[in-house]
C-alpha cells in the first residue's frame, strides 16, 4: 500500500513538473483530405500542419488522413464529419462540395476561367470570397482556396476533338448536377460513382471515360487504364481549407491568426506546386501507352461552347451574380 502511494506520488510530482514547464498534452486534430499522400493536395497538407506546429511551439498535433479514409472512400460523408466536428479539418474540391454548397460549383463552369491569369484574379477577388462565405454558410470555417486544376478528359474509345467524339460516351462524372448536364449536351452519357470505383470500372469497360486532373489521373493510376487524353482545360477546379467550426470556435483569437496565416501559405504553396507538377506531368505522358491530345484550336473550343451554351441560360437565376464575379459577360 504503501510503495503504491508513492508510486502515485512520483507520478503526481512528474504531472505538475511537466505542466508548470509548459508541457502541456498536444491537442490532437485530425485533417482529412481527398486525395492520395502522392498529389500537391497533400503537400499543402503537410505545409499547413507544419506551419501551426512551428507558430504555436507544437501545441497542436495533426494528423493528415488522405483520400477520405475516415469516411472510408466516401467523399461527401468526408464533407459532413467536417460539418459535425467530427473531422477537425477538411481539403475537398468544388466539385464535391457542390452538393452542399451549391455555390461553390461557379468556377468550374466550362471554360470560364480559361487561363491561370484568369483564375488568379477572380478567385483571389470577389468571385473567391464568394465561395468561401457559401462553405461558411454550409457549416465550415473556409479558410483558404487552393487548387486542383484544369479537369481533363481519357477514354478508351477514340480521340476527343469535337463534340461528336462524345457522342453516347459513358463517362464518369463526380456528383455534380451542373457537370452532368453539360456533358449530355455535349452527348455523352454522364453517370457519378465514387473515385475509388473509377479504376476497376475502366479496365472493365463498365465505364468508357473519366475527366479529372492531370495530377489525380496520374497518382490515380487511371492512365495504366485508359488509351486517349485530350488536354482540354474545360473546367477549373478549386480546393478548399476548411475548419470545423467546432474547432474554430475553440481556438483563441491569437491561434485563429495563425491557422489562417497557415492556410493562406499553404494554399500558396499548393497552387505553385500543382502548376509546376502538370508541367512535368505532361512532360512524362510519353511514358504512358496513350494518345495524347495537347490541346484544343480556339475553333475546336468555340464548338465546345456553343454545345455547352444554354448551361449558363439555365443557371442564370441562381448564380447569375456569381456569374459575373467571374467575369462572366463582362
Amino acid at each position: 500500500m504503501v510503495k503504491k502511494n508513492l508510486i502515485l506520488l512520483a507520478a503526481m510530482i512528474v504531472t505538475v513538473v511537466f505542466a508548470s514547464a509548459g508541457y502541456a498534452a498536444p491537442v490532437r486534430l485530425q485533417f482529412s483530405t481527398g486525395a492520395p499522400r502522392t498529389s500537391t493536395w497533400h503537400e499543402g497538407a503537410e505545409k499547413f500542419v507544419s506551419i501551426v506546429k512551428e507558430k504555436t511551439g507544437g501545441k497542436f498535433e495533426i494528423t493528415i488522413f488522405p483520400s477520405d479514409e475516415l469516411s472510408g472512400g466516401n467523399q461527401a460523408a468526408g464533407i459532413e464529419l467536417a460539418q459535425t466536428g467530427a473531422t477537425d479539418i477538411h481539403l475537398q474540391d468544388a466539385l464535391v462540395w457542390s452538393s452542399i454548397a451549391k455555390k461553390s460549383i461557379v468556377p468550374c463552369f466550362p471554360w470560364l476561367l480559361p487561363t491561370y491569369a484568369d483564375v488568379d484574379k477572380y478567385i483571389k477577388g470577389a468571385g473567391g470570397q464568394a465561395l468561401k462565405q457559401a462553405l461558411n454558410e454550409a457549416g465550415v470555417v473556409c479558410l483558404a482556396i487552393g487548387e486542383n486544376g484544369y479537369r481533363q478528359v481519357v477514354n478508351n474509345r477514340n480521340p476527343i476533338r469535337k463534340p461528336e467524339d462524345m457522342k453516347a460516351l459513358k463517362m464518369r462524372v463526380p456528383g455534380s448536377s451542373v457537370h452532368v448536364n453539360l456533358l449530355k449536351m455535349i452527348g455523352a452519357d454522364p453517370l457519378t460513382m465514387n473515385q475509388s470505383e473509377v479504376y476497376t470500372s475502366l479496365q472493365q469497360g463498365t465505364i468508357d471515360a473519366c475527366e479529372n486532373t492531370l495530377d489525380l489521373l496520374v497518382t490515380q493510376n487511371t492512365l495504366e487504364v485508359t488509351k486517349y487524353i485530350s488536354l482540354w482545360n474545360y473546367s477549373y477546379d478549386p480546393i478548399f481549407l476548411s475548419v470545423s467550426q467546432e474547432l474554430w470556435a475553440s481556438l483563441s483569437d491569437a491561434e485563429k491568426a495563425i491557422f489562417q496565416q497557415a492556410a493562406d501559405e499553404a494554399m500558396d504553396y499548393q497552387i505553385k506546386a500543382t502548376r509546376d507538377k502538370v508541367e512535368v506531368l505532361r512532360a512524362r505522358l510519353p511514358e504512358y501507352k496513350v494518345e495524347v491530345v495537347e490541346s484544343l484550336t480556339p475553333e475546336e473550343v468555340d464548338e465546345f461552347k456553343k454545345a455547352v451554351a444554354q448551361i449558363y441560360k439555365d443557371n442564370e437565376g441562381e448564380f447569375g451574380e456569381l456569374f459575373k464575379d467571374f467575369g462572366y459577360g463582362n
